[in-house]
């Protein structure tokens, strides 16, 4: 438990770097993850009371407007007019009337003043790079796009590249109207989706954004600020001097429970941070958005109590490029959304109180999430494992979607999904690969500790033939030999269940109960290779070769019981396989060092039929070849197959035991397998079928019977094509 857990923190300790690092350079999580949380969460309702009346194509054409947006001055006084005798809460122009309009001021001004509830917004400019980049909306207008920071002394000297001025206009129409404040969002090729609205303003001292005051006045206006201090100057002046006070530490930016929750909401708005993350509704168009030449004729009935923005927005066909702006639902149909419905967006976002935020600090939801992928990586090896981390993975995703859709809570998803968790995979296979290889150095260095008579054969040809000498050998040599297959049934489940250190100390058991009635009957271990051992009879004789390694399986399978029987630790089924053929005994040269092994068709086909035992649930098998000098030995045979990999079928029998041993019943058995074989064979389904199901149901359960009873079953439903007798695996 000790070390998973040492693993999980190392997991998690790593994929956090790794994912920190990334999504600091590349503002993964703010893009990718934001971007696709608002694409499965799809459309909001957004509150009935925000209406954006849009100065749009078809307002254009109907008032005959083109693309000046000076000439729309001279409507909207009679706009201001309607809006107020339909009772609309607030108007907020989101133009920017910087140039003076001598012939439609007047009228526009009176209206502003008789309405009483109009905003209307300030320019903002950014220099940047000198004299000729300013960066803003409109520019404000192309009369003050002139140099506003010089160099003493000197005229028209450009600005230092690293210089950042920003400057703020303020309309000579802003005395008639409610307030005024600043909306400033960047339009560059460095922030080309807008995810963020400015509350404040720092770099234009603390100036409140005309979202923040337009709230503020609503509020007023609906009476939901009756309890709550209101001051006597305009909320614009107001909000900067409650900031400046919170900069200075004179203003208490905690919940206090002495306050309301509106006026604890006004106090966190106006201290903590300058900037919010907007909870678009969604794509353009998404609030409610009315023409502005409908309007201003009349023909919108129901703005009694909205807050009306009026601004620049296309609704047809594509916007230019001034004043509109990529968010995160913007998309080849959707297109860029106008600045005016950016703000409309931040005021309904403030209606509602809800913002993006991080219920959490994300590095400590990174460092949860690697933590907890570690721990099921550490538990569950292997596809388990990445089955288990998909699972968790998924169910996490769901919960982000969950709370972004409820309430605006952002979860990072882009850094766990894509970073951590591939990560954490290839970690995990790396410790896998690492544990390994270290049971295999564990296995082999038991055996040289424990059975020294088996190791001169990976590493001294001599010792294969020790009445010649070494320097009598070739670096191969063609033999005749049997050799012998075992494999523990069920291994990676058990391994699974135990550290690396406990299957040591069972397989460390194991292979010396395995090994000695190899080495007792004249055979050599050719190789040990995690759960399976391979064992060799050569020089001597054909028959004696055949008895000695019948004889050792036989013994191999009693003592593989004994043991399990006896083992606290884990029990180790084991199936065994016999073949005879040529091999060829040669060194493989691996790195620096040499290696002496039994290769050939022989040694795979021997590992060939052990596999079959599974399929018959059976534990010894051999080739029918091998039978002719057993003596005493009792076998059967089980009948033809055509094994993966080889074209040649093999016939093959079941070692029992030993004459002496058998009971009559066991003879029984045999004889009644045999006819249905036969029958099974001849392609006769119904009776070995009927053969088949006497014998188990006289004699009891037996593997081989079972197998062939279920294949003569499906076979008479659905009968093989061509039918040679001979039973073909698809599998090892």
């Amino acid at each position: 438990m000790k070390r998973h857990f040492h693993r999980a923190i190392t997991i998690a300790f790593i994929t956090f770097l790794l994912g920190s690092g990334i999504d600091y350079l590349t503002n993964l999580e703010s893009t990718l993850g934001l971007d696709t949380l608002f694409q499965l969460r799809g459309v909001r309702p957004p509150p009935p009371e925000v209406v954006v009346v849009a100065m749009d194509e078809t307002s254009e054409t109907r008032l005959c407007m083109g693309q000046d947006l000076t000439r729309w001055r001279s409507f909207h006084a009679k706009l201001i007019q309607e809006l107020h005798r339909q009772g609309a809460a607030l108007v907020i122009f989101d133009l920017q009337f910087i140039a003076p309009h001598p012939d439609n001021d007047p009228a526009f001004a009176a209206a502003m003043q008789a309405a009483g509830n109009v905003l209307v917004t300030d320019c903002v400019q950014k220099l940047l790079r000198g004299v000729e980049d300013f960066y803003g909306r409109d520019e404000c207008s192309e009369s003050n796009q002139e140099p506003f920071v010089q160099k003493e002394g000197i005229q028209k000297q450009p600005l230092s590249d690293q210089l950042i001025v920003f400057r703020l206009i303020k309309s000579p129409l802003a005395q008639s109207a409610l307030d005024h404040a600043p909306f400033y969002l960047t339009n560059d090729a460095e922030n080309p989706t807008v995810r963020e609205g400015w509350t404040f303003l720092n770099s234009l001292a603390e100036v409140p954004t005309l979202s923040v005051v337009t709230w503020l006045y609503y509020l007023q206006r609906s009476n939901a600020l009756q309890g709550i201090t209101q001051p006597n100057v305009l909320f614009s002046s107001w909000l900067t001097e409650q900031r400046r006070q919170c900069a200075s530490d004179l203003y208490e930016t905690k919940n206090s429970p002495a306050k309301s929750g509106l006026e604890n909401r006004i106090g966190q708005l106006t201290c903590l941070g300058d900037s919010r993350y907007l909870d678009f509704y969604g794509p353009p168009q998404t609030l409610r958005m009315e023409s502005y030449s409908n309007v201003y004729e009349g023909k919108v009935v129901d703005l009694k109590g909205k807050v009306v923005f009026v601004g620049k927005a296309n609704r047809k066909f594509s916007p230019g490029k001034t004043d509109y702006f990529q968010t995160p639902f913007t998309d080849t149909h959707s297109g860029k959304m106008a600045g005016v419905e950016i703000m409309a967006t931040q005021f309904a976002n403030l209606l509602e109180g809800r913002f993006i935020e991080s219920p959490f600090p994300p590095s400590l939801l990174l460092v949860m999430f690697g933590l907890l992928i570690g721990l099921l990586l550490a538990q569950f090896a292997g596809l388990s494992g990445i089955a288990a981390t998909l699972m968790v993975s998924g169910v996490y995703v769901g919960l982000a979607v969950w709370s972004f859709n409820r309430s605006g809570l952002c979860l990072p998803i882009a850094v766990p999904l894509l970073i951590q968790l591939p990560v954490s995979w290839f970690i995990s296979l790396l410790w896998s690969r690492r544990d390994l290889l270290n049971e295999r150095k564990r296995i082999l260095a038991f055996v040289r500790r424990v059975f020294p008579q088996w190791m001169p054969l990976p590493s001294s040809p001599g010792q294969w033939y020790p009445e010649k000498g070494v320097a009598q050998l070739t670096s191969e040599r063609d033999v005749f030999g049997l050799c012998l297959a075992t494999d523990i049934e069920g291994y990676t489940t058990v391994a699974a269940q135990h550290t690396p250190h406990e299957m040591w100390e069972l397989l460390n058991a194991y292979y010396q109960v395995l090994g000695y009635p190899v080495s007792s009957h004249n055979g050599i271990i050719a190789d040990v290779t995690g759960d399976a051992m391979m064992a060799v009879w050569i020089n001597l004789p054909v028959s004696s070769q055949r008895l000695a390694a019948c004889l050792a399986a036989l013994e191999m399978e009693l003592a593989v019981e004994r043991f399990n029987e006896k083992s606290n630790i884990g029990r180790l089924p084991t199936r065994i396989g016999l073949h005879e053929g040529d091999m060829t005994l040669g060194s493989l040269d691996a790195g620096e060092g040499s290696h002496y092994r039994a290769i050939g068709d022989t040694v795979n086909t021997a590992s060939r039929i052990q596999g079959v035992n599974k399929f018959l649930d059976t534990q010894i098998l051999a080739t029918a070849t091998i039978a002719a000098s057993l003596g005493n030995v009792i076998y059967r045979p089980v009948g033809i197959f055509r094994l993966v990999g080889r074209d040649e079928p093999l016939e093959l029998i079941e070692i029992v035991g030993m004459e002496a041993d058998a009971s009559v019943s066991k003879h029984a058995i045999y004889k009644q397998f045999a006819r249905g074989l036969s029958a099974f064979q001849e392609g006769r389904w119904e009776d070995a079928a009927a053969d088949f199901q006497m014998s188990l149901d006289s004699h009891g359960y037996d593997g081989p019977t079972r197998f062939y009873l279920d294949l003569a079953v499906a076979y008479k439903k659905n009968e093989p094509l061509e039918w040679d007798g001979i039973v073909a695996f698809g599998q090892k």
